[in-house]
């Protein structure tokens, strides 16, 4: 979706202090993530298809009738990341399901907040939106997040060949999708994959617990690129089941181990030769996204500093260091999101920092570290122009 970002010029550059104190960012801000809709008749087309396959495979015995066993329980994280992706984290949540059937502006998630939507269409929020970030175009054309199953069962429908790049101005006419029924005949669907990179096995195979089903994409009715992963009690008649449990939703999580409500966490530190970019203009190709990022500065260079986090707080506190290649600090600040914005709560933002290295800014491996919320993240990049035996130059 189009983001825009506010901005914060600073005079001078940010005080080289030896402890820590409150420095405000050059940048940055929150980022908007993705949202979507499945109309009245996509819906009726899905489910009318998934109840002709069932009744299918079961005539063909092979797929089992369902028995009213208890509702699947200990559910998977159903995305994962590829090796060679060394971020801390790639997600964040934007939209549970809405727990309030009336519409529109009646809305209540699962701990008795706002964080979903509806739309005066009629169209209650009915899953749970996990998008990537940051640079989620940049992920989903690296294909470096994989879909994969949350809990065993069979394939009982399959979508694909639809355009994978929707965004804010332009959508496909239907997106990609994978379906599996669990043994006790709920049913999960994982929207939105891009496209052409599905599971190879057909309707009526078997899937396993994180069994790799495809990539994250943003096909059909999407703003960006997101998993839209919702559970229902059955193919016909059945229910919207929003897996988390909480004070307005009273059946058990049926997660293995249920994450908080706000995740608070750093999905990525990175060090950048100018500030990160996020603007899409020319929605849908090319997706404008530049990163702008480097690991590697001549002594003299000014150098920006970013973090990227997940349903950050106002009032949580974020202690910064640059540190040298002896390990003494360059540089060490604190930040609150509060010392940036009057905003309570972003599910996704990004806040930077510059500094010009000195002239005489010692050669090697230096580290940008940041502690938030009791954990430490580490940043590595290289200052100097020697070529050492570790490839660094």
């Amino acid at each position: 979706m189009r983001s825009r970002f506010p901005r914060w010029a600073l005079a001078a550059l940010v005080s080289l202090a030896s402890v820590a104190s409150a420095a405000p960012p050059a940048g940055g801000g929150r980022f908007t993530p993705p949202h979507d809709e499945l109309t009245p008749g996509q819906r009726a087309r899905i489910d009318a298809e998934l109840a002709r396959n069932v009744a299918a495979l079961e005539r063909d015995g092979v797929l089992a009738p369902s028995s009213p066993l208890p509702l699947q329980a200990g559910l998977q994280w159903p995305l994962k990341i590829t090796a060679g992706h060394a971020d801390p984290a790639y997600h964040g949540i934007s939209n549970f399901v809405d727990l309030d059937g009336t519409y529109p502006n009646h809305i209540l998630d699962w701990n008795c907040g706002t964080r979903t939507y509806d739309l005066d269409t009629g169209y209650n929020h009915a899953g749970i939106d996990i998008f990537l970030w940051p640079f989620s175009w940049l992920l989903m054309d690296q294909q470096a997040i994989d879909i994969v199953a949350a809990a065993p069962g069979t394939i009982i429908g399959k979508v694909d060949g639809n355009d994978d790049r929707s965004c804010f101005d332009h959508y496909s006419a239907d997106w990609n999708a994978v379906y599996v029924q669990h043994g006790d005949g709920t049913v999960a669907w994982y929207g939105h994959m891009k496209k052409s990179s599905q599971t190879s096995k057909p309707i009526g195979a078997t899937v396993a617990a994180g069994e790799f089903l495809g990539k994250v994409g943003s096909a059909g009715f999407s703003t960006g690129p997101h998993l839209h992963f919702e559970n229902h009690s059955g193919v016909s008649n059945y229910t919207i089941l929003e897996p988390f449990h909480g004070a307005c939703n009273a059946p058990a999580s049926l997660w293995a181990q249920q994450r908080p409500y706000y995740d608070s966490a750093i999905n990525k530190l990175a060090t950048h030769t100018a500030p990160p970019d996020f603007h899409d203009p020319n929605c849908p190709n090319p997706i404008d996204e530049t990163p702008n990022l480097s690991d590697r500065f001549l002594a003299g260079a000014t150098v920006y500093f970013a973090a990227y986090y997940r349903d950050q707080l106002g009032p949580q506190a974020t202690t910064f260091t640059i540190a040298r290649p002896n390990g003494t600090a360059f540089a060490t600040w604190t930040f609150r999101m509060s010392d940036a914005t009057a905003d309570p709560y972003y599910s996704a933002s990004y806040w930077y920092w510059w500094y010009t290295l000195p002239a005489n800014a010692p050669p090697g491996l230096w580290q940008f570290r940041a502690s938030y919320q009791g954990v430490a993240y580490e940043h590595a990049f290289f200052v100097g122009d020697v070529i050492f035996a570790d490839g660094y130059d």
